[in-house]
């Protein structure tokens, strides 16, 4: 019975820290990190002020657990496309000789993912609001939308060109002509109705993209 009643306390816990989470993600996307308090994370979660200090020692705490339940979302999205986004050598194994239904499948998962995943959305908005009070949340979010994606395409790029599947380039200027696209077509997808448009240039960037790097003996229908 003890055992019970402990496992049942633990269960209860986490589901409280993960509403917590949850409202926090919501109020610091809404309202910024400075505009939101502890005392309305409570409110909206239905427990006392001071017990969210059984779960969190701090407002900070609360705010880095929101942007790394973020992070481990990016890669469970990931791992639901079957789409490797940390390993170049596996993701060039999946990318040589991909067609082209196939890569605008995956990326508009990603796409999607960006646009409505409540994890990833709030987080690219707290970041974005956040990156001129705190140097160390502009940093993130330039790593996040640039800089990781970045290093992950030059690695990947840079294998498709050496095995043979793309022509010979520079790795790091293919990754650049890959990325600069996405995130131009990212922001139309989230401007009022621009996600239909925003689908078709993606598929345009694609096909284009394609062409333009793809050998032509390792080039898939």
């Amino acid at each position: 019975m003890a055992n019970d009643r402990s496992f049942q306390q633990q269960t209860s816990a986490g589901g409280t820290r993960e509403r917590l989470l949850d409202e926090a993600r919501d109020l610091f996307a809404r309202d910024g990190y400075v505009g939101t308090s502890i005392r309305a994370i409570a409110t909206a979660t239905g427990i006392r002020e001071s017990s969210v200090y059984n779960h969190v020692p701090s407002k900070q705490a609360l705010l880095d657990a929101v942007l790394d339940r973020a992070d481990a979302r990016i890669e469970e999205i990931a791992a639901a496309l079957s789409a490797p986004i940390a390993d170049g050598q596996q993701a060039a194994a999946l990318y040589e000789g991909i067609g082209l239904d196939e890569l605008e499948r995956l990326a508009r998962g990603f796409l999607d993912a960006w646009l409505h995943d409540a994890d990833l959305l709030a987080a690219r908005r707290i970041l974005t609001l956040e990156q001129y009070r705190s140097p160390a949340l502009g940093a993130r979010l330039r790593d996040l939308t640039i800089h990781r994606p970045l290093r992950f395409q030059t690695d990947l790029f840079g294998r498709l060109i050496a095995s043979g599947a793309f022509i010979p380039a520079d790795p790091a200027a293919v990754a650049l002509s890959f990325w600069g696209p996405m995130l131009a077509i990212m922001g139309i997808a989230e401007q009022g109705d621009g996600e239909a448009e925003a689908r078709r240039l993606l598929r345009n960037h694609l096909e284009h993209f394609r062409g333009l790097h793809i050998a032509a003996e390792g080039a898939a229908s």
